[in-house]
């Protein structure tokens, strides 16, 4: 194979996975709380094809991993109660109803029938420590945290204590992790902790705004254009490099 078009094609590769995670960007701009990606891409060992001239003279990479920008996107008030923004690094630990645990940063979050804090997605708020009354224990920590659907307007707390009619019905506690770039996406705006542990930490909570996203609509933008452009030029390097072979090879028949 053309030097030339082993690179070319390797490119072409290497581009649409980069093209694939702008767009997904893009398309997250105004999803809360999520976190922008870029692809990093690493030299391979192992070469998938190989040129009959100078073999050891090309490089071929590919996508590696996705590199996530952890940093807290814009805060924006809503006024909606149950709203929640955190105001820094760190994780609201969900459940999900067959047990499952997830992490986020999307605190839009919404009562449901029976008086149960949930994410947009359905997913149970766990409380994070247990609740006292006098010496005896409430509410277990782990536990979904339930309100009163008939009772007075809910306060959730800096420190994440939520009160309701006067008394404590939970805590929203906050997980952090030693990297927490290195969580697993699952989809829906959660993430799994994979081999890390959970890690309790205290930052501020902010009852009635919203995390925006961190994505730049106008870098993204000028990302695509870029990758669009770079695409393109292989591709016309491709088409060049056949061109010239079928000339070649129509010359060598002809003086044959």
């Amino acid at each position: 194979m053309d030097n030339s078009l082993a690179i070319g094609l390797s490119t072409q590769q290497l581009l649409r996975q980069k093209m694939d995670v702008t767009a997904n960007n893009l398309a997250n701009m105004n999803t809360t709380g999520f976190k922008v990606e870029h692809l990093v891409n690493h030299e391979i060992t192992e070469r998938p094809a190989r040129a009959t001239e100078n073999p050891h003279d090309i490089t071929f990479t590919q996508g590696w991993q996705l590199q996530r920008d952890m940093s807290v996107g814009t805060i924006v008030q809503t006024g909606n109660p149950l709203d929640i923004a955190i105001d820094g690094i760190g994780f609201f630990e969900v459940e999900s109803p067959n047990g499952d645990i997830f992490y986020t940063r999307d605190g839009e979050f919404s009562m449901g029938i029976d008086g149960q804090l949930l994410t947009r997605n359905g997913e149970h708020l766990r409380n994070s420590r247990d609740v006292y009354e006098g010496e005896s224990i409430i509410i277990a920590a782990g536990g979904p945290i339930t309100a009163n659907p008939e009772g007075g307007q809910i306060t959730i707390n800096q420190d994440g204590s939520i009160v309701q009619d006067g008394g404590t019905i939970g805590n929203l506690g906050v997980k952090t992790f030693e990297v927490p770039e290195a969580l697993e996406k699952v989809g829906n705006n959660l993430y799994i902790r994979g081999d890390q542990e959970p890690i309790d930490t205290q930052v501020r909570l902010q009852q009635g705004f919203v995390e925006s996203s961190n994505v730049s609509p106008i870098v993204e933008m000028t990302q695509m254009i870029e990758i669009s452009r770079a695409y393109q030029s292989v591709a016309k390097l491709i088409t060049n490099t056949n061109d010239m072979r079928e000339q070649a090879i129509s010359k060598l028949a002809k003086v044959r």
